[in-house]
């Protein structure tokens, strides 16, 4: 069963199916590889076919070069759309009325975790903006939410570009994560407690934080503000 169809399954029961770290690490790892193998392969080709068309007066690196270029973006694209389809992430989670529940099948047995949706939960939220270009643009936010029920703690997190963050529902609530120097000069003790106590939730979600599409966190968390709870 697809995602596409276990989602329109689960909407029919009034859940919604939530892909998590869908750019796991091997689909990172092998994207460039692949895609990077594939160009250089229809280059060769390329080059040894043009030759034997083309005159001598005429260099097959001229046509190729433009080529090549176009392969590389098209292999990208259409191998990590492959590669996702093949290598799914072994962890997903499902937002219903009732719960919001993390599954995490790497670990036998599955680790599945339950928050109650109709119970008092603890919320912290937090956003950092990103320094250094990676897969991620320059300059768009992290933004984190840590779940707490009892016993069971869940962090989910995503990357928007700043307009998008700032018109979430609640972004004020999102606190700004210092960083760690900035935290220990503070001199207000209130602030230093609280980034202190972001920090340590940032290191978990560093670890095992739940990376979801942004469309998802904006679900999840519109059904955490309709619980009118008291996020710090």
């Amino acid at each position: 069963m697809t995602i596409r169809t276990l989602r329109d399954t689960l909407a029919e029961t009034g859940e919604r199916l939530i892909p998590v770290d869908t750019d796991h690490f091997a689909i990172r790892f092998l994207v460039p590889i692949l895609t990077i193998a594939t160009t250089v392969l229809v280059h060769i080709v390329g080059v040894l076919l043009l030759d034997r068309v083309m005159g001598d007066d005429t260099s097959p690196l001229c046509i190729m070069l433009p080529i090549d270029v176009l392969v590389l973006i098209g292999a990208g694209t259409g191998i990590e759309r492959v590669l996702k389809r093949l290598l799914p992430s072994k962890r997903s989670a499902r937002l219903s009325e009732d719960a919001l529940v993390l599954t995490d099948a790497r670990r036998k047995p599955a680790d599945v975790r339950r928050v109650a949706l109709d119970r008092a939960i603890n919320v912290n939220t937090w956003h950092f903006v990103i320094r250094r270009r990676s897969r991620v643009p320059k300059g768009w936010y992290c933004m984190a939410m840590h779940l707490l029920q009892d016993e069971t703690e869940m962090i989910f997190y995503t990357f928007m570009s700043p307009k998008d963050a700032e018109a979430l529902a609640g972004y004020d609530r999102f606190v700004r994560l210092r960083p760690r120097q900035e935290t220990e000069s503070n001199t207000d003790l209130r602030q230093v407690a609280t980034q202190r106590r972001l920090l340590r939730l940032e290191d978990q979600r560093w670890l095992n934080g739940a990376e979801i599409a942004p469309d998802d966190f904006r679900a999840v968390l519109a059904r955490v503000e309709t619980l009118r709870l008291d996020i710090p």
